[in-house]
Order: structure tokens, then C-alpha cells, then sequence
């Protein structure tokens, strides 16, 4: 330790440039041969010898040392592999930092990608090399849609008068948006336009209701079904008949199939194009509420068209598959087998839920538990294995199953307040709430509330800045009104809105 300070302290008034140079490698070697205590000393020996031009030069270096901008100093590589472990909400605060970090966290597309899933922002695959700015964009004013919809700020609430009578049964597809009443009468109208495409008349009250671009079919509590010509306004088939109302139905193009349930607790098959009867099944034990036809195409290439359909009643679902074998353009035979049915464990009957969706893997459906009060289970059901993948508890009770998207799931809850939120849309990963608002109570006019639908329902898959907008959800009040809840445009803000 001596030996360097005076090898420091005791330096010769002058020095040719081969003599300092040798003397400042032996300084340098003596140096690293200290302990850490024994060069803090001798710092700080020369600190006190030095003057203002070397303070001026230390203070220089130290603030490039010390106060080093480690992200401007990395690769461009790794500046983007840092990022991608910071969340939504640091990443915008990162852009707060100077000028610098901004432009190197806005010009990142994989962190705003990533930032945009984390939140449930669907993130279009067919555009994946916008650049980081562009992201940035998409990011803050999905957030801040998102922020919106959890207080209920992104919907317009609409009355319509359009029926005498309580509306009973109300359907929306593409736009349009159709409605029943125990008038007797059904219309088909343009949501956007507001005005009436097509009107029907019928002699029964319609228990349900669909169209697509070809057909309008009803089902009506006398225990038949009619179809429409959806171009001529023409009635197409009648199909005969059920003994007791006839709460739901689906149908298959591909199978020429229509299937109808019952409160004659009865499952029947007819032909879509002929109203034929084809076969009547008759496995539950009370009033059945749900049928639901979905593809399900098989891994060979058999010439078998098939289905699963799902039939539910207030204690169970059944799984069945469903398939017809083809010569030509005409079924040569309907093929049904019950495979297995989902007990839903309770042994109260009010305790049913309404809602049944199927995403090609798994059906969901509730579960209501009388052990959990105020509380609901949202069932996960794993179709091609037979078992439960999944059960999600929610903490509210849920009055009907809306939709089911790849990322939410929207409910309908009962009405606990005046002027409080009913609607509500979760995200199933995390069980944040996502999305409210209010709908005015309205005793249900079936048991599968057939007067309440989910309008567009793509945004359940996550926002993607064109999947909000249109109608959100349509319902027939006791009033004799159809309510309408539509979204509202969304607002241009600067990339420097709040994330909270």
C-alpha cells in the first residue's frame, strides 16, 4: 500500500512519455494486487491531490459510467428480448423515461404484439410486420376501449315499439335481427337501418326463432315448426308435430336435418326440405331446452357427413353423434348414437341455467351449486375425452350463458338493483372483468330465455379494432318492447392515454 502511494505521491516534476507509460503499468499492477479497502483509500488519496481540471475530468467519467443507458448501450436484439418481460402497464411507463427509450420501445413490434395478448387484443397473423409504432397505436386505443367497457361507456341503449303484444322469442345474425310476439307475428329487421325487411304472420305464439340468408324457421307452443323462404316471404315446409310446446331447435344444410326438443320431453329428427318425420328419440325425462347440431368432421375420408348434437333438460346433457350416409345427393340412412350424458349435480330444479355453446373441443355450460350461494360454475367439458377440462368459479349467479369466445364469456346475471349492471364479460384466463352494462329486468317468456341474444359475438374472441361495433345484445321486454344495446363508436387518442 505504501509503495504505491508513494509511487503516486511522489512523482518526478517532469516525465518523457516512454517513462510515464512505464510508470503508470507499474502504478497499474501494484494497483489490482489491493484489497478493495486498500483502493478505496487510495482513490481517495488522489481525489484530495487532485485539482479542479482532473475533478472536472473524474466527474466526466463517472456520470458516463454510473448513470450508463444500458438499453441504448445493448443490441437491438436484445433491447427487444428485454422488453418482452416487462407487462402492458411498465412498458408505457418505460416510454416515459427520455426520448431515447421511447423511440426504442416504440420501434419494438414483438412487445406491443405481446402487450396486445396479455390483454386479450387479438392480433391479426396476416399482418405481422406492421411496424412498432403501429402497434403501439393498436395497443393504447384497445386499452382504452377496454377501460371504457369496464364502466359500461362503449354502449347505446335503444327502445323499439314494434309489437302489440310481449315479444316472445328474438334472434340476430349478419346485421338483422328477427322477432316474435304472442301477436302472432314475426319481423325481420335491419339493425343498422331500422327498418323492417319482412313480416310473417303465423297462428300459433313462436316459442323460438333462426334465419340465415335462405330460411326463417319458428317453433311455436303448439308443438309444431314452420319455415319460410327467406327471399319470397313464402311459407316453405310445415313440420308436424310435437304433443307439448316446442322450446328450442336447430338445423343442418349439410344433413338436411332439422331437430326439435320439446316439452313432450321428446327429441324428433325431420327433413329441412321435406318436413318428413325421421325419427322421434326419447332418452330424457323431462322438458327438453336445448338442442344444438354442430359439425364435426371425421379424420378419415369416409363418406359419412357428420355431427355431434347436444341435448340438454334441467338435470343433464347428453352427447350424441349424428351422421348420414350418402349415395349421390339423397341420405340413404340417419345414424344417431347416444354417446354419454353430463349429470349437472343438482337435485333443484330452479336451479337450471340456460346456455350452451360448443367451440369445436369443448362445451360450456353452468352449473349452479345450492352449496355456493351467489356463486356460479362455468364447466368446461372436454367432448372428444368425456370429462371435465375445466371449472371455473364466478363469483355472481348467473341467469343465462350468453356467448363463449376464444378469450370471454358473457353472462346475463339477475337484476339485484335498480339501474345496476346485469351484463357482464369476463376473461376466462384471469377472471378480470372486461366488459357491463344494464339491461332492464324482464321475466324470461321460456325456459331457455329465447327472448334474450347475444348480438355480434367475434369480439368475445378479443378486440381487434373492427369486432366492436354493431349490436351487442337484443332482448323482448314484458312491455311489449325489443331493447337493443349497441356499441358505440370508439374516440382517436394519443399514444400517451392512460393504462391504469
Amino acid at each position: 500500500m505504501l509503495d504505491l502511494q508513494f509511487c503516486l505521491i511522489f512523482i518526478p516534476s517532469t516525465f518523457s512519455d516512454s517513462n510515464f507509460q512505464s510508470w503508470l503499468e507499474e502504478v497499474s499492477v501494484k494497483f489490482n494486487q489491493l484489497s478493495d479497502e486498500q483502493r478505496n483509500q487510495t482513490v481517495d488519496r488522489i481525489i484530495t491531490l487532485s485539482g479542479a481540471v482532473q475533478l472536472r475530468h473524474l466527474y466526466n467519467r463517472l456520470e458516463h459510467l454510473v448513470c450508463r443507458d444500458f438499453l441504448k448501450l445493448l443490441p437491438p436484439e436484445l433491447q427487444e428480448q428485454l422488453l418482452l418481460y416487462l407487462d402492458p402497464k411498465t412498458l408505457m411507463i418505460c416510454c416515459s423515461v427520455s426520448r431515447t427509450w421511447n423511440q426504442i420501445i416504440s420501434s419494438s413490434v414483438k412487445a406491443w404484439q405481446q402487450a396486445c395478448t396479455k390483454f386479450g387484443f387479438q392480433v391479426d397473423r396476416n399482418f405481422l410486420i406492421g411496424d412498432g409504432p403501429y402497434w403501439k397505436r393498436f395497443f393504447v386505443e384497445m386499452n382504452h376501449r377496454r377501460l371504457e367497457l369496464r364502466k359500461g361507456k362503449c354502449f347505446d341503449h335503444q327502445v323499439y315499439d314494434r309489437h302489440l303484444r310481449k315479444v316472445t322469442a328474438v334472434y340476430y345474425a349478419k346485421g338483422k335481427i328477427a322477432t316474435a310476439s304472442e301477436s302472432k307475428i314475426i319481423q325481420l329487421w335491419d339493425c343498422e337501418t331500422d327498418v323492417c325487411l319482412l313480416t310473417l304472420r303465423t297462428y300459433a305464439s313462436v316459442a323460438s326463432i333462426k334465419f340465415d340468408q335462405n330460411w326463417i324457421i319458428v317453433s311455436s307452443y303448439l308443438g309444431h315448426l314452420i319455415s319460410w323462404d327467406m327471399v319470397t316471404g313464402q311459407r316453405a315446409v310445415e313440420y308436424l308435430r310435437h304433443v307439448g310446446a316446442v322450446f328450442t331447435f336447430d338445423y343442418s344444410k349439410d344433413l338436411d336435418v332439422l331437430v326439435s326438443g320439446s316439452a313432450d320431453t321428446k327429441i324428433k329428427f325431420w327433413s329441412l326440405k321435406r318436413g318428413t318425420l325421421l325419427t322421434t328419440l326419447q332418452e330424457h325425462t323431462s322438458w327438453v331446452l336445448k338442442v344444438m347440431l354442430c359439425s364435426f368432421p371425421r379424420l378419415d375420408n369416409s363418406d359419412h357427413r357428420r355431427h355431434l348434437m347436444f341435448s340438454m333438460d334441467k338435470s343433464k346433457v347428453r352427447v350424441w353423434a349424428v351422421s348420414v350416409e350418402c349415395n349421390g345427393r339423397d341420405p340413404e340412412g340417419l345414424y344417431i348414437t347416444s354417446l354419454y350424458s353430463i349429470p349437472l349435480y343438482t337435485d333443484d330444479m330452479n336451479l337450471f341455467t340456460p346456455g350452451l355453446h360448443f367451440d369445436n373441443t369443448f362445451l360450456y355450460f353452468i352449473r349452479q351449486d345450492p352449496h355456493l350461494y351467489g356463486h356460479s360454475l362455468l364447466c368446461k367439458w372436454d367432448v372428444r375425452l368425456g370429462k371435465m377440462a375445466k371449472e371455473i368459479r364466478l363469483n355472481v349467479k348467473v341467469k343465462a350463458l350468453l356467448g363463449i369466445g376464444q378469450r370471454y364469456a358473457a353472462v346475463v346475471t339477475p337484476l339485484s338493483n335498480f339501474g345496476s349492471s346485469n351484463f357482464f364479460a369476463f376473461d376466462m384466463n384471469n377472471l378480470d372483468l372486461v366488459a357491463v352494462s344494464h339491461l332492464p329486468s324482464s321475466r324470461p317468456s321460456t325456459p331457455d330465455c329465447s327472448q334474450l341474444t347475444l348480438g355480434e359475438s367475434d369480439w368475445l374472441n378479443g378486440l381487434d379494432g373492427k369486432n366492436d361495433q354493431g349490436v351487442l345484445l337484443a332482448a323482448g321486454l314484458e312491455d311489449n318492447t325489443v331493447y337493443l344495446i349497441k356499441w358505440l363508436p370508439r374516440k382517436q387518442l394519443s399514444t400517451s392515454s392512460d393504462i391504469s
